[in-house]
C-alpha cells in the first residue's frame, strides 16, 4: 500500500493520503462531507489502525475495512458495529498514547470529540478566568471567581436569578470592567488590543426579547455574522446557507425573524454565531420564553453542535429540568463564586 490510507468505490480510488497518525481520516471526513457517496459502498484500506482509527472509521460510517498491521484492541469495535475487516499482521497493541487514553467507559462520539481535541481540530478556543472581581454601581457581583475551560469543552452555570450569572458572561464579552483578576480568551487577555482586534471568537446568544419587530429576515440575521469579511456575494450566501443548515433552520431564511417562534429564533441566532466562526459560545438563559418541546430540541441541537463543531460552550441558567437534559457539567454560582 503506497498511501497511508486509500478509499474505493467500485475499486477506483476516489481518494488517498499520505500523512500519519489519525490525520487522513480526519481529512477523509472532511472529503466525505463535502462528497455525495454512500461510506456504506466504500471500501477503506489503512496502513495501521488501532482502537482510535477503527472508532473513527466506525463513526464515518465504513461496513468494509482492510489494514496493514491491525491491532487486536480495535477488534472488538469493529465487531460491535458489523464492519467487515481483513489484515495483513495482526498484533497485540499498536505503539501509541492515544490507544492507552481511550477507556471502555468513553461511548464513539464521547472518543470522536476526545480524539479531534488530540489532533487539534476543534473549533473551540480556551477559556480562563483567573480572580475575577466585580462590581456594579458599587455593588460586588463577582469576588475572586476562578473557571478553566479547555478547547471544545462545555459548562454550565447554575444559579438563581440576580446571582450575577449574565455579569460573567459580559465581563467575558469585555462589556464590564473588571476590579481585579484577568480574563484569557485563547491567549489574548479581554480589554487588550490584540483581544479587540479577535473579539468576533466569542459569540452571544442573549434571552429571547420580545417586542422587537425589525423588517429583517432570518437570512439577514444569520449574514450579521459575516459583517466586516471581505468574501464575495456567492460566497456570503453560501456560508449563510450552510450556516442554517447546520441549526436546521435553512427553511426559515425568507421569514421575518420576529416572526418566528422563540425556538425557531434560537436556531437562526445559533447559525449566526456559526457564520461569524465564533470559537467561544456564550448562551444566556437560553430556554427562556421556550416552550418544552422547543427547550428540547435545543439542548438536542447543542448535543449535535458540540459533536461536530465543538465550539466551547458556556451556557448560564436556571433551568434545571433542562440542564439535567443537557448532562454537561455544571458548576453553581452562589455568593459570586462558583462551585
Amino acid at each position: 500500500m503506497e498511501h497511508s490510507l486509500v478509499v474505493y468505490h467500485n475499486h477506483l480510488p476516489i481518494f488517498s493520503n499520505d500523512e500519519h497518525w489519525l490525520y487522513p481520516l480526519f481529512e477523509l471526513e472532511t472529503f466525505l462531507k463535502n462528497h455525495s457517496f454512500l461510506v456504506g459502498e466504500l471500501l477503506l484500506q489503512d496502513k495501521i489502525a488501532g482502537k482510535a482509527a477503527a472508532c473513527l472509521i466506525v463513526r464515518m460510517g465504513f461496513t468494509q475495512c482492510h489494514i496493514g498491521l491491525l491491532s487486536r484492541r480495535a477488534i472488538p469495535v469493529f465487531e460491535k458495529y458489523g464492519v467487515r475487516y481483513s489484515y495483513d499482521q495482526l498484533v497485540d497493541h499498536i505503539q501509541c498514547r492515544t490507544e492507552d487514553l481511550i477507556t471502555d467507559k468513553m461511548d464513539l462520539d464521547e472518543t470522536y470529540l476526545f480524539l479531534r481535541k488530540r489532533a487539534g481540530r476543534v473549533q473551540g478556543t480556551p477559556l480562563k478566568i483567573e480572580d475575577l472581581t466585580v462590581t456594579i454601581s458599587g455593588k460586588q457581583i463577582l469576588q475572586n471567581l476562578n473557571l478553566e475551560l479547555g478547547r471544545g469543552e462545555q459548562l454550565i452555570v447554575m444559579g438563581e436569578n440576580g446571582s450575577g450569572k449574565t455579569t460573567l458572561l459580559k465581563s467575558i464579552l469585555g462589556l464590564l470592567p473588571a476590579v481585579s483578576g484577568k480574563i484569557w480568551i485563547g491567549t489574548e487577555v479581554v480589554g487588550t488590543a490584540t483581544w479587540q482586534k479577535n473579539r468576533a471568537e466569542s459569540g452571544y446568544l442573549n434571552q429571547e426579547v420580545a417586542g422587537v419587530k425589525f423588517p429583517i429576515t432570518a437570512a439577514e440575521v444569520v449574514a450579521i455574522g459575516l459583517t466586516g469579511k471581505k468574501i464575495s456575494t456567492a460566497e456570503r450566501k453560501y456560508q449563510v446557507e450552510l450556516a442554517m443548515r447546520k441549526t436546521r433552520s435553512f427553511h426559515l431564511n425568507t421569514k421575518l425573524f420576529h416572526e418566528l417562534s422563540g425556538g425557531e429564533k434560537q436556531r437562526v441566532s445559533l447559525a449566526r454565531l456559526l457564520c461569524q466562526n465564533a470559537r467561544l459560545l456564550l448562551l444566556d438563559e437560553p430556554t427562556s420564553f421556550l416552550d418544552d418541546q422547543a427547550k428540547r430540541e435545543l439542548a438536542e441541537l447543542l448535543i449535535e453542535l458540540s459533536k461536530n463543531e465543538a465550539p466551547t460552550i458556556l451556557v448560564v441558567s436556571h433551568d434545571k429540568e433542562w440542564i439535567q437534559f443537557l448532562n454537561w457539567k455544571t458548576l453553581n454560582l452562589a455568593a459570586g463564586t462558583l462551585c
